[in-house]
């Protein structure tokens, strides 16, 4: 039997069939990517055959559009990640924890809430779907007994976020169940205390995400 933790070199590839211009073509990613760019559109309120197309259009001197797409699909992710962590790190200024729970619920990257025990206290739809999750059996759960979680000096670093002595941490995570595994380099961010001297929840941001079925 295959250990479901070990990911195949590589993912099954999903082809679509769809209008570039005046020509009829097939373009086969890897279903992340597609995933990526289907949300994309839907943000944009906009048919995922039309995105391609802008997508197609930007890059006239294009070698292969599957390239050009997974491309933009990298550099569309990094865009808004550094905009996401702008209004993390704005919102950890103003010491307002509230609107968190605001910018959690429209962001496309599942996300976390931790309290200074690492307990999750709210998750996102993003995260949700991500993991097939059921949230009210999720919440309560310590982060470490829900996913795998890997770093040099982990423990230390939690304590350091929980004390206010780090601002931020990075580390990386995996999560199995039968026949899915999902892996993802994480952010974890401290936010304001709910009283002086008191211990800090922290707030987790899951990037590069990769998996199978």
């Amino acid at each position: 039997m295959s250990d479901p933790s070990v990911a195949p070199a590589q993912a099954a590839m999903i082809r679509k069939t769809m209008r570039i211009g005046t020509v009829r073509t097939s373009i086969k990613l890897e279903p992340d990517f597609w995933t990526y760019l289907k949300e994309v559109s839907e943000q944009r309120r906009m048919r995922l055959s039309a995105l391609v197309n802008e997508v197609a259009n930007a890059a006239p001197d294009r070698t292969n559009l599957a390239s050009t797409l997974r491309t933009f699909s990298l550099v569309h992710a990094q865009l808004r990640t550094r905009a996401l962590h702008q209004e993390l790190d704005r919102l950890m200024v103003a010491g307002n924890n509230q609107d968190l729970l605001k910018v959690m619920e429209t962001c496309p990257l599942p996300i976390v809430i931790l309290n200074p025990e690492r307990q999750i206290r709210q998750v996102n739809r993003a995260l949700v779907t991500w993991l097939n999750l059921d949230p009210k059996a999720t919440i309560g759960q310590r982060l470490d007994n829900v996913m795998i979680l890997r770093a040099p000096n982990l423990k230390d670093m939690w304590v350091h976020l929980s004390s206010g002595h780090m601002q931020r941490g990075s580390f990386s995570a995996t999560y199995v169940s039968p026949g899915r595994v999902r892996t993802a380099q994480a952010l974890a961010v401290a936010l304001s205390p709910l009283g002086e001297g008191q211990p800090r929840g922290s707030i987790v941001l899951f990037e590069t995400l990769s998996g199978r079925n």
